[in-house]
C-alpha cells in the first residue's frame, strides 16, 4: 500500500522544522569544547585565530593535558594560529609550531 502525501501540508511541516530550529537528531553531532572555539563546520579547514584571554597567559603543552611537559608559554592578549582535530576535545594543538594550549584561556579573533 502506496501512502499519499499532501505535498504542501509535508513542505509546511518541513518549513517548521527548519524555521523552528529543530534538527533531527542524526542530522546533529555534538561538538568539543575546542571545536566551538572555531566554530568549526564540516569539511572545512579546522585551523583557526585565536587570542590569548588569560591575564597569566597560557602555557603551551608538549601534549593535550595538564599532565604533559610545559614546552613554552603565549602573553596575554597575544594571537595565534591554532589547529583543531575530534580528539583533542579541550585542547588546541598550535598550528604553526610545536605544541598544545588549554581552550579556556583563549577566545576566537576577529570577532
Amino acid at each position: 500500500m502506496l501512502l499519499k502525501f499532501n505535498k504542501q501540508l509535508t513542505a509546511l511541516a518541513f518549513l517548521t522544522l527548519i524555521a523552528g530550529g529543530t534538527v533531527p537528531a542524526v542530522a546533529t553531532q555534538a561538538q568539543s569544547p575546542a571545536e566551538q572555539l572555531c566554530r568549526l563546520r564540516p569539511r572545512i579547514n579546522p585551523v583557526c585565530t585565536v587570542l590569548v584571554t588569560a591575564t597569566i597567559g597560557v602555557a603551551i603543552r608538549s601534549g593535550p593535558g595538564s599532565n604533559y611537559q610545559k614546552i613554552g608559554a603565549i602573553p596575554y592578549q597575544h594571537d595565534v594560529n591554532v589547529r583543531v582535530t575530534k580528539s583533542s576535545r579541550e585542547w588546541v594543538k598550535l598550528a604553526d609550531r610545536p605544541g598544545w594550549i588549554y581552550f579556556r584561556y583563549l577566545e576566537m579573533a576577529g570577532d
